[in-house]
């Protein structure tokens, strides 16, 4: 879709009301054809090696037997994906969708074979209304991420879920029927991994099947979900945001809170990327605590530290 042709207020609008808009065709089908290439370079995962997953996957929403994988800080690790971040398209429709000043934050993910299937929010702080992340008196939450999806929805059954307005700070106490909604969402989060199809059920959930190059961007406290899926999947996530108090613990939650997460620093010749198309963020302190973050359990990180010593191919 041409940038001529898009309708930035009303993306503006769907961000701010919704928590998320659609871009279709971000990508064009030879850089949708060349991501898909690397992605199966990177993660040692093809098309067909997926396929033989076969009912590994109906049920459960990942694969099995080497047919998922995923990479955190998988854009910034492989210089292949570079060229996502600093995306003409993207980064225009982004800096007229939420500022002009945004840079690139580093959040990002390479998928293949995976779908994430339970409610979860991406910001730092996931309980509604507690912690900064809610709270924008002083500076407010220019924060998006950015899911690019590389394979049909006749092939993968993929769709993306959101819960609408779930971004959106309390303007008072949280009510009780509230609370009571985001620990019913929880609920489902575990629920999901007996039955996948669980979370589906949300009636005001709002699912988004996605074709090669579409673009889904959305502010990180927005409530989320992957659907299962039924077959080849290729994902990859980027995040942008003005540079301030949100901003900075967003930055430091990745790079030193979650340390399981195995994110590193930014290569000397990514930096240039970046300051190239004004999207480095040249003033970000660092720091190893952010009041209220979510952390996972002891037994979720152990497995993600056991996923970061599998050698990955770059």
């Amino acid at each position: 879709m041409e940038a001529a042709r898009m309708d930035y207020q009303q993306m503006r609008r769907e961000i701010d009301t919704q928590g998320y808009t659609i871009v279709r065709g971000l990508l064009t089908p030879d850089e949708v054809d060349y991501y898909i290439s690397r992605m199966e370079a990177v993660s040692g995962i093809t098309r067909s090696g997926m396929m033989q997953g076969g009912e590994a996957w109906k049920g459960t929403g990942r694969g099995s037997g080497g047919s998922s994988w995923t990479l955190p800080d998988g854009v910034v690790k492989s210089r292949d994906f570079w060229p996502v971040v600093t995306n003409e398209r993207l980064v225009n429709i982004v800096r007229n969708i939420v500022d002009p000043n945004v840079r690139f934050l580093q959040h990002n993910d390479i998928h293949v074979g995976f779908s994430a299937i339970s409610w979860h929010r991406d910001s730092v702080n996931r309980e509604f209304g507690v912690g900064p992340d809610w709270d924008e008196s002083q500076e407010p939450y220019k924060l998006v991420r950015c899911g690019i999806y590389l394979q049909t929805f006749a092939e993968s059954n993929s769709r993306l879920g959101f819960i609408p307005g779930s971004h959106k700070p309390p303007t008072g106490p949280v009510s009780g029927s509230t609370k009571r909604k985001e620990r019913w969402l929880k609920w489902l989060g575990a629920a999901n991994y007996l039955s996948p199809k669980i979370q589906m059920a949300i009636s005001n959930a709002d699912w988004i099947p996605t074709e090669p190059g579409d673009c889904v961007i959305f502010d990180p406290r927005t409530i989320h979900s992957g659907s299962y899926i039924t077959g080849p999947k290729y994902s990859v996530f980027v995040a942008y945001g003005v540079e301030n108090k949100h901003f900075f613990n967003h930055y430091n939650y990745y790079r030193n809170v979650r340390s399981e997460l195995g994110y590193g620093d930014i290569d000397p010749d990514f930096a240039h990327l970046l300051r190239e198309h004004d999207l480095y963020p040249e003033q970000t302190p660092t720091f190893d605590f952010v009041e209220g973050a979510w952390v996972p359990s002891g037994i979720v990180k152990s497995l993600y530290n056991r996923r970061r010593d599998t050698p990955v191919k770059m």
